[in-house]
């Protein structure tokens, strides 16, 4: 275990979990693809982008898992690319590289010969890349949407029941990509208030003011250091409202917010939004 707020490589191992539990996170994550993995271009409504980062680390790969959980729960209409999937491109073109013109481009082909109705997804990097990077590279012909717009409009059609109570204090961090950069601040607040027996407190430093947790646009893996320093003053921020969970809506700040967690030990836990969702539905949540 890392000395309290020591900085090194080695904080990026995440939640730390046996090897049992790894094993059944992957299965179930295995199946779950495999169960939605789109067959024909007409044959769906929705296609959930599941995103590089809820797909190949270990240690938020209960995002996607909790995300399709619910998804069927709703009876909604959906599939997945699965081993067709390719990134979104956020992070290449955050840095500058060229190679996300070619991802942007064969995604856009390739989202619009499905013929989809809405393109969802619950990573906040996708969801600002594919909603409003591409429209510079062409022309999307479905509406997207980040899972938490997509269940407050569900809630307010009453279509998704949260009933049963989630007995936890949290507090919700605002992802960059879904806050600044996209101007969505009360729809996963919106989610959070309608989960019974959970109460929701806010940090000092909320919505267009809030500390960014430094692990987008190729920072984390160019200056780990800063981005650990980062995470560790956001997790402190979050410890100061006495909250049990430390809540988000994007796989990135979820895996960057865990290093600050584990750099000075805090007792704080990392949830993403679908998790806390999958309980108040009855859902088994994967954590």
């Amino acid at each position: 275990m890392e000395e309290e707020g020591k900085v090194g490589p080695d904080v990026y191992e995440g939640v730390e979990r046996d090897t049992k539990t790894n094993e059944k996170i992957k299965e179930k994550y295995d199946n779950a693809l495999e169960r939605k993995e789109m067959q024909r271009a007409d044959s769906i409504d929705i296609l959930y982008f599941v995103g590089c980062t809820a797909s190949y680390d270990i240690n938020v790969k209960e995002v996607g898992i909790n995300t399709i959980n619910i998804l069927d729960a709703l009876g909604l209409n959906y599939g997945i690319l699965g081993k067709d999937e390719k990134c979104c491109g956020s992070v290449f073109l955050r840095i500058g590289d060229y190679e996300f013109e070619r991802l942007a481009e064969y995604n856009i082909r390739l989202f619009n010969s499905l013929n989809v109705k809405m393109l969802i997804t619950s990573c906040a990097g996708c969801y600002r890349t594919i909603k409003e990077d591409y429209k510079k590279m062409g022309k999307l012909n479905m509406e997207v949407l980040h899972i938490s717009q997509l269940l407050v409009r569900l809630l307010r059609e009453k279509r998704l029941k949260l009933e049963h109570e989630v007995p936890l204090t949290v507090t919700y961090h605002d992802p960059c990509h879904m806050g600044r950069h996209s101007n969505i601040y009360d729809e996963p607040r919106e989610v959070l208030a309608a989960i019974p027996g959970l109460k929701f407190i806010e940090m000092d430093r909320i919505r267009e003011f809030s500390l960014c947790c430094g692990a987008g646009g190729g920072l984390k893996a160019g200056f780990f250091d800063i981005q650990n320093k980062m995470a560790q003053e956001r997790v402190r921020n979050a410890e100061k409202t006495g909250a049990d969970r430390l809540v988000s809506t994007c796989p990135f700040c979820y895996q960057g917010l865990q290093v600050g967690v584990n750099a000075i030990q805090s007792k704080v836990k990392m949830t993403d939004l679908t998790e806390l969702v999958a309980l108040s539905m009855g859902i088994e949540a994967t954590s």
